[in-house]
């Protein structure tokens, strides 16, 4: 499987780059094109220490791929490559966030169950084997507090670029159905209160955060979870597994949600 990265700027793109072709876990898969305008320098660096050559446009790295990672920082440029490697009937990896426009990320989606198409991405921190355990200890009538990184005035679409970390964590621990979104900022910190029937939410997010310390509060006894960030080599092996079993490991709905739920945390607390 060959394999094909669009966009060198975000860390991202080094850990598939480190996981795939340096740590070398499937003998036959690799990855060999980048196109990197949005920092040349480190797509020079990636090519030079990874063995990739350089192309000229995203075209023509999905032409010349099996498969496509984009790892755009702006979630809003996510839109186009996916749709041109799905459209090429690639198998595609869409890094966080997913997208910053629900509509958007809903047409990706549609385009990709309509035609069986192998599509995943998100954060990776949605993977973290921790919040099994974490997950079964959220019970009915819990309060769960999600404290991590995010700063509304970054240059990588604000809130988008870190926020949807939190947001993709909510959902995963508490499902989808939320029934409301409040949200109010204080300088950079943004506090959420996503609401279920049956449970609650919290989101706490600071530009200055380092960790990602999640608390889960049943009754009288709260227990608080410092989850680390061994997150770099879940994305590349979720979406090489995708590509050989052709199961996708997320429901489509997660990345719409999640499009949906940061899009709601941004209106509510006026981003």
């Amino acid at each position: 499987m060959i394999i094909g990265l669009i966009g060198a700027e975000n860390s991202h793109a080094r850990h598939f780059c480190e996981t795939i072709n340096k740590k070398r876990l499937w003998a036959d898969v690799s990855i060999r094109y980048v196109y990197g305008a949005d920092d040349p320098t480190e797509c020079r660096r990636l090519c030079d220490e990874f063995g990739l050559k350089e192309c000229g446009s995203e075209e023509e790295v999905i032409e010349k791929s099996d498969g496509v990672v984009i790892t755009y920082r702006k979630g809003s440029l996510h839109y186009e490559p996916a749709i041109k490697a799905l459209k090429a009937g690639k198998a595609v990896f869409n890094d966080k966030p997913f997208c910053t426009d629900l509509k958007k990320a809903e047409e990706i989606i549609r385009f990709a169950q309509e035609n069986g198409l192998l599509l995943t991405g998100g954060t990776n921190l949605k993977g973290l084997p921790e919040l099994s355990a974490i997950r079964e200890s959220i019970l009915p009538g819990s309060v769960v507090t999600i404290s991590f990184a995010a700063d509304p005035a970054s240059e990588y679409d604000g809130y988008w670029f870190y926020g949807i970390h939190a947001a993709e964590l909510c959902l995963t621990l508490c499902g989808y159905d939320f029934t409301d979104v409040q949200a109010f900022r204080n300088d950079g910190v943004v506090v959420s209160q996503v609401a279920y029937t049956d449970k609650l939410c919290m989101l706490v997010t600071t530009p200055y955060s380092h960790d990602l310390v999640i608390s889960v509060s049943n009754g009288g006894k709260t227990v608080i979870h410092r989850v680390p960030l061994s997150y770099q080599s879940v994305g590349p092996q979720e979406f090489v597994t995708m590509a050989k079993t052709g199961n996708i490991p997320w429901k489509y709905e997660h990345f719409i949600k999640s499009v949906e739920l940061v899009s709601r945390i941004v209106q509510s607390a006026q981003l």
